[in-house]
């Protein structure tokens, strides 16, 4: 793949050792945006970094809408302290806005769109506002024209914080369909961006439950859902597989270096504020805690598995541990792989071991049923 990366706020000499990495081109030009767009040169996308200013600009808009490629557009800073980029004339033609991830925003991009090729998948709504939706990948084998596939619902993480977006889990997306399963790969609302508890957690459970309405189009099999969640997104997915309502129940919720007691992780500052953040808007924030905390709704009924790395710098490990062990007191199947490494990330990168050892234990397990 070859991108086209144009000079600007974090987008530098340190693109051609991310896309190196990535198996990718990359094409890194100092020109004025609105003429490279123009005649992209071969250039399969394009990663943009306007500066905030820009990305109220008309014609820069214009000419991302006319590249005839997947544009997307990054900025290192917190966009959102003076607008919010998804609704910016450049954030409304982009493939995807990246920002406020510090110097290595760009990396993401460079990340987002050597994945995309890796796969065929859509965008799909689930609910009004632009981060009420998410991308349906279909998987690579499907064994018969009127089967139906498995499916796993990802739920990315990043302790709920608003720049932090479901290009997180695409690499899990495209390996799943590789597989042989589809992946229903959600966007929610998140702090700063019209999320917070309960918002959050209302848009995951929607989510799921629009399963039910794409399964038939898409020849899902709504017996076969697993739900899988990252960091802040294992609790999403943990208090989503609690509610005993919906159309859609998982016979399988997988926690990555899950958040599960809340009321611990405040206490001991883990993502520093993000904790409080999330129930800082509730009429009662002492309640929302108890109401967004997986480990105050055992039992699921429903097996579960945490894979948690000992060397985890972002969520200790203890989390996982604490309710696993009360998952089974309660009367649940709950299991807990433990990684002597890997830290917080590895388990969401498709190349690294720990991902190739959970990767394989799901569609396992899948295959059981």
């Amino acid at each position: 793949m070859r991108i086209l990366a144009l000079h600007g706020p974090g987008v530098d000499e340190r693109c051609r050792t991310w896309a190196g990495a990535l198996g990718v081109e990359v094409d890194l030009r100092r020109a004025d945006p609105v003429e490279a767009l123009g005649s992209p040169a071969g250039a399969e996308a394009v990663v943009l970094a306007p500066g905030a200013a820009a990305f109220g600009d008309a014609a820069l808009a214009a000419a991302v809408a006319g590249a005839g490629v997947p544009v997307v557009a990054v900025d290192p800073s917190n966009l959102r302290r003076a607008f919010d980029p998804a609704a910016s004339p450049l954030g409304r033609v982009s493939a995807r806005v990246i920002y406020g991830r510090g110097d290595d925003t760009a990396r993401y991009a460079l990340t987002h769109l050597a994945r995309r090729v890796a796969g065929t998948w859509a965008t799909i709504a689930y609910g009004d506002g632009p981060d009420r939706v998410g991308d349906l990948w279909r998987p690579a084998r499907v064994p018969a024209p009127a089967a139906t596939v498995p499916v796993a619902v990802l739920i990315h993480g990043g302790f709920w914080y608003h720049a932090w977006e479901r290009d997180l889990m695409d690499g899990l997306a495209a390996d799943l369909a590789a597989r042989g399963m589809a992946a229903w790969n959600l966007e929610y609302r998140r702090v700063g961006a019209d999320g917070g508890w309960p918002a959050t957690g209302d848009d995951v459970a929607a989510g799921l439950d629009h399963l039910a309405v794409l399964a038939a189009d898409h020849g899902l099999d709504l017996e076969r859902v697993v739900l899988l969640g990252h960091s802040a997104g294992a609790q999403l997915g943990l208090r989503a597989a609690a509610r005993r309502e919906g159309p859609v129940r998982p016979r399988l919720v997988v926690g990555l270096a899950a958040l599960c007691d809340l009321a611990r992780a405040r206490r001991r500052l883990v993502g520093g504020r993000s904790v409080a953040h999330l129930v800082s808007t509730a009429p009662d924030p002492e309640a929302a805690l108890r109401q967004a905390s997986p480990i105050e709704h055992l039992p699921l009924g429903i097996p579960q598995l945490l894979v948690h790395a000992v060397d985890d710098q972002q969520v200790p490990v203890d989390q996982s541990r604490r309710y696993v062990a009360a998952a089974r007191a309660a009367g649940d199947t709950a299991d807990l792989l433990e990684l002597r490494a890997g830290g917080h990330f590895d388990l969401i990168d498709p190349t690294t071991p720990a991902w190739g050892r959970v990767g394989s234990r799901i569609v396992g397990e899948v295959g059981r049923w």
